[in-house]
């Protein structure tokens, strides 16, 4: 059986960025190539013979034009070039990566000794699950040099630190408790259950509708918390389906697979996931934000170098940078939610919304600065946020970005004349693709959001769109065009989840050549407030499976035109409306079955909606090359079973030491990600497995840590890098260890970014 490799592209992407990019390559010719690898040595000449050891070394030797051409490894640095022009540039089929955390070595078993030390610190400690792990000897310590530490990784994968209740191994499916009332500081709850003062000192987390905050408890006695630092936005009451966790306590650490920082200390306390020695994994703990640091650099280009656990930023004086090519994973982590520095009005007390608006996630400042080709994967803010004006990013795909759920997202726009063109943004806490008037002001003006598909936003607050905008905002020039907005996160279905939401009175926007499905409620298009919001043009958007095109909430608006769209459409005083198609007259749509919202040739709606007569179907989303495996299609295999799923067929029952074979894999010239549409279930979390080459015990090219869904027929999108690879494989998915329920999977793909010519 022969897997063929095949490329999709996007019509009409990033001819700008196309433009920068060859413009920057014009201005900084190639005079000079250093070389680096992790065997080199700093002291020496940076040759390909005797290369340097570090990044930094070669970014303070290269000249503008220079090239550093880095060898794979993990380059655990902070890269900041001094001069600008200069090229970073992994070798040929290296895997590079700039990496923020470092390794724990010198663990010890916690003991009676230090139990009973620790207690005299902490007179709820001696009771508490902390205490049981330790006289069950499942809990070891180490020491760390002074400094932060967020974020722990155990044998590559994010770690949960310690938390009541358990939360899991998935930020994005927090397990959390619910309150039974509450007010703007406090939660009641007879779950708590614990004595007076047992919780003062603690962080809380709280979701309600659509906040996320985070205060430190100032009292508490059995049943309730009281914290301070909460903003009096919203009440933690439980009609607002208010849910709950707390944190910041070592007696917490009382479950396998978490771990506990104590900052004053310095020590780093872990539970493994098998409570043994950690020697025995590698242990690594986040202590750098920036892997590369751009502020001020122009005419920079970053051509497939990684990041993990850091991120990189160009600011108000960068121009012309070109970042390509880039797999990002865990770019940003923390655990507070605070107001955003750079917030610039908050007229209804609820600034606590944007927490990492513009900290988070790939920060792209300055004019002109391109991020293109590439991945970005996890993080607890933005993916990407834009700054500045004239700024772009396109064929990227952003995933399980804002695991914290503020108004951080995927891509964050502030600022004016910014592209975000042809990406795939999937998996958000809140929404897909944001602006937001706290930080952005009163315009976004001139922006281009074109040709992106959006889904599996609002997963973990409510009243959230793949696109949303708020508030008060002048949109003049913004166009909002040929996006796919679909499938919301179950929590959606409780509040607002439209395609584009235009919130609290944005105007002037142009949104056309949208198309929405699958619980897109209140449509593709929905304007929502209090007061008069006029200029909007909204036209040519297609509702290929709910009933609403366009929702219209507020009062009246004014100079507004709502023409020919496809599903049904409020009236309002101030609108024109013309052309549309209500939800009662069927489109005949060619095959909506598999989305396909074109119009077939008897269709009574041609000429509205998004695809025009004989023009075909455009796509959206990033462009990749992918190699598309259907995992029930194994040839050969041990202990493992066809199954059959709400998705059709899947392989199941992958356990411990099962293995299946895929022959004749064709790679292509090169792919560079692994992407498995997994199942799993919570109390089987944890459990991984190795994609090897050409034989059971081959090279293995990549590792996945599972992380649980709602159960083994709830399948959810994961990815890791891989060892780039190119040419026809047989591949094995190899299940680590002994233990039952490692995952199901539907399917399997190997990509790589396509650098899309015109």
């Amino acid at each position: 059986m022969r897997y063929r490799a095949t490329i999709f592209v996007i019509p009409l992407l990033i001819a700008t960025a196309t433009a920068i990019a060859g413009s920057a390559a014009q201005a900084t010719p190639r005079t000079t190539t250093h070389h680096v690898a992790t065997t080199g040595d700093d002291g020496a000449k940076g040759t390909a013979a005797a290369p340097f050891r570090t990044i930094q070394k070669c970014a303070g030797a290269a000249k503008p034009g220079d090239t550093c051409l880095i060898a794979a490894g993990t380059y655990r640095e902070t890269v900041t070039p001094p001069r600008d022009g200069v090229t970073f540039a992994a070798a040929a089929n290296a895997q590079v990566v700039v990496d923020g955390s470092d390794p724990v070595t010198g663990w010890q078993r916690v003991g009676a000794d230090d139990l009973e030390a620790l207690g005299r610190d902490d007179r709820f400690l001696a009771g508490s699950p902390f205490a049981q792990g330790v006289r069950d000897g499942r809990v070891y310590r180490a020491d760390v040099p002074a400094g932060p530490g967020t974020q722990v990784f155990v044998d590559g994968a994010m770690a949960p630190a310690a938390q009541w209740p358990y939360q899991g191994d998935n930020p994005m499916r927090l397990l959390m408790a619910s309150a039974r009332s509450g007010t703007y500081t406090s939660i009641d709850d007879p779950a708590l259950d614990q004595p007076a003062g047992y919780w003062t000192g603690a962080r809380l987390l709280a979701r309600n509708w659509f906040v996320s905050e985070t205060g430190t408890v100032t009292a508490s006695q059995p049943g309730q918390v009281t914290a301070a630092g909460l903003p009096s936005c919203i009440s933690l009451n439980p009609n607002q389906k208010t849910s709950y966790a707390l944190s910041g306590k070592l007696r917490l650490l009382g479950h396998a697979g978490q771990w506990f920082y104590d900052e004053g200390a310095h020590r780093l306390y872990l539970w493994t996931r098998d409570g043994d020695d950690p020697s025995g994994h590698t242990v690594e703990l986040k202590r750098r934000e920036l892997g590369l640091d751009l502020a001020g650099r122009q005419k920079v280009t970053v051509t497939g170098v990684g990041l993990r656990a850091s991120t990189l930023r160009t600011t108000a004086a960068s121009k012309n940078n070109v970042i390509e090519r880039m797999t990002a994973r865990f770019v940003s982590a923390y655990d507070d939610l605070t107001v955003d520095p750079n917030m610039v009005r908050n007229p209804d007390a609820c600034g606590l919304l944007t927490a990492g608006e513009t900290t988070s996630g790939l920060q792209i400042g300055g004019t002109g600065n391109v991020v293109r080709d590439s991945v970005v994967d996890w993080s607890a803010g933005n993916g990407v946020v834009l700054t500045g004006s004239g700024n772009t990013v396109a064929n990227t795909t952003i995933t399980n970005a804002d695991y914290m759920g503020s108004y951080a997202a995927g891509v964050n726009v502030i600022g004016d004349r910014h592209r975000v063109i042809g990406n795939t943004v999937r998996t958000s806490g809140r929404s897909g693709i944001n602006i937001d008037d706290k930080v952005a002001g009163a315009s976004a003006r001139d922006n281009e959001i074109a040709y992106n598909d959006v889904s599996g936003y609002n997963n973990l607050v409510n009243d959230g769109g793949a696109v949303y905008v708020c508030c008060n905002i002048d949109l003049a020039g913004t166009e909002f065009h040929h996006n796919l907005l679909h499938d919301p996160a179950p929590l959606a279905a409780q509040a607002p989840a439209p395609g584009i939401y235009l919130d609290n009175n944005a105007f002037n926007a142009t949104v056309h050549d949208n198309v929405a499905w699958n619980g897109t409620s209140y449509g593709v298009v929905l304007l929502n407030g209090d007061k008069p919001a006029p200029g909007n043009r909204i036209f040519n958007n297609t509702s290929g499976s709910d009933r609403k095109a366009v929702s219209l909430n507020g009062p009246e608006y004014p100079d507004t035109e709502i023409a020919d769209n496809i599903g049904d459409v409020d009236e309002k005083p101030g609108v024109v409306l013309r052309g549309n198609i209500p939800y009662s007259v069927d489109p005949l749509f060619t095959e909506p079955r598999v989305q396909d919202y074109t119009l077939r040739a008897e269709s009574p709606a041609r000429g509205a909606g998004a695809y025009r007569p004989g023009a075909g179907r455009w796509r959206g989303g990033a462009a990749v090359s992918t190699t598309l495996v259907q995992a029930e299609r194994y040839a050969a295999d041990s202990g493992v079973a066809r199954h059959a799923a709400g998705t059709g067929q899947v392989m199941g029952g992958f356990d411990g030491g099962d293995w299946a074979r895929y022959d004749r894999v064709d790679f292509g010239t090169g792919r560079t990600l692994f992407t498995g549409s997994i199942g799993a279930d919570r109390q089987y979390a944890g459990r991984a497995f190795e994609i090897r080459l050409d034989a059971q015990d081959g090279p293995a090219i990549g590792r996945v840590t599972v992380r649980p869904s709602d159960g083994f027929d709830d399948y959810i999108d994961q990815s890791v890098p891989i060892t780039p690879t190119s040419g026809v494989h047989t591949v094995y998915l190899v299940a680590l260890g002994g233990s039952p329920g490692v995952a199901n999977v539907d399917y399997f793909a190997f990509t790589d970014p396509a650098i899309v010519k015109r």
